[in-house]
């Protein structure tokens, strides 16, 4: 059991370093968002119409990285629960 154990606590180290990354992906997105969002120029309707558009764009593109941040946090969560749980079993 202790091998078990040993294997879920790697597994959950290692996707909660690719969660950190995801992380890091993420938050610069959403940097990149708010500073095209708070970016006003008065340039005409055309310009503020695609301006949208590019700001839903990456609104998309923000959100992607978001959710699977959140995915891997709770898979290396869930692995270190199994990893205390199989080690309360064999121990």
């Amino acid at each position: 059991m202790a091998d078990a154990e040993q294997q879920f606590r790697q597994d959950g180290h290692r996707i909660e370093k690719w969660s950190i990354g995801w992380m890091l992906m993420s938050l610069a997105m959403w940097v990149w968002f708010g500073y095209r969002f708070l970016l006003d120029d008065d340039q005409g309707t055309f310009a503020r119409a695609e301006d949208g558009r590019a700001l839903v764009g990456i609104l998309a593109l923000a959100v992607i990285p978001t959710i699977i941040t959140a995915a891997t946090l709770v898979y290396a969560r869930v692995l270190f629960c199994l990893a205390r749980r199989t080690g309360a079993e064999g121990g």
